[in-house]
């Protein structure tokens, strides 16, 4: 697909790809590498947070810094939300949501970003966003940019999850919904449903943020490797309904 003609373009140019990962520190680390790897490779990167985050991550390599740029979006106040909490470090584990709601605030200042991007003649090529990021795609389809999901956790649990469609045909609403196979005490499965599938102060759950991303994402970057999860990329293929790309030949 079009992450392989990336690639393959580097030395003409490269692309322009705008990274916009969750506001975690775990996830904007893994998003400032695939920065790095992009910038590496001749692309241009814009890596969009908030300014303390931006602040606080570490400094780029001096060769590759003429690639990425930061563009910080100022995160809007949400009543609850402590001033100055922009990341899920600068916050106890209850008002989590409330930085998902502010987050969303967001929407606004990206379209402004997208916009005077696309004036000034550097459209994005690609938009890689996190799993939560649900309100970016339509956004994006507004400015004519696809957009891609790096997702950072193992491909198993992905898989998982799995899509809308197959939670509509077999729904999971109680811990024994969970596979046998898997390795959860009756606890965890029913922490699993209440922090991934249940309603939460940001008006939204994590696993519909995720299906909507898995539908509007033109194909989604995973974190992982076949020698790691053999014969799971096969499955995610099958289930989010997108063509496997195989390293080893390029082909779809």
């Amino acid at each position: 697909m079009k992450m392989a003609a990336a690639t393959a373009g580097a030395g003409a140019g490269g692309l322009e790809v705008v990274l916009f990962p969750w506001l975690a520190f775990g996830h904007m680390i893994p998003f400032l590498e695939l920065s790095k790897r992009l910038a590496a490779r001749g692309h241009a990167v814009a890596f969009v947070s908030t300014p303390r985050n931006l602040a606080r991550l570490p400094p780029v390599p001096a060769h590759l810094s003429a690639r990425i740029r930061f563009v910080a979006l100022p995160l809007p106040a949400v009543e609850g939300l402590p001033e100055g909490a922009e990341a899920t470090s600068d916050l106890p584990p209850n008002k989590v949501e409330l930085l998902k709601k502010a987050m969303d605030g967001l929407a606004g200042p990206l379209v402004s970003f997208l916009a005077a991007a696309v004036a000034a003649g550097r459209r994005p090529d690609w938009i890689i966003l996190d799993f939560c990021h649900h309100w970016v795609p339509p956004i994006a389809d507004q400015h004519k940019v696809p957009c891609a999901a790096f997702l950072i956790f193992h491909a198993a649990c992905i898989a998982f999850l799995g899509p809308r469609w197959a939670n509509d045909a077999y729904p999971r609403t109680k811990p024994e919904d969970f596979p046998s196979t898997t390795a959860f005490l009756h606890h965890e499965a029913r922490r699993m449903l209440s922090d991934n599938f249940g309603e939460n102060a940001s008006g939204r759950s994590d696993t519909d943020r995720l299906w909507d991303v898995f539908e509007r994402c033109r194909l989604t970057i995973h974190r992982s490797c076949r020698e790691l999860e053999p014969r799971m990329f096969t499955l995610l293929s099958d289930l989010l309904r997108k063509p496997r790309r195989d390293p080893a030949t390029g082909g779809g």
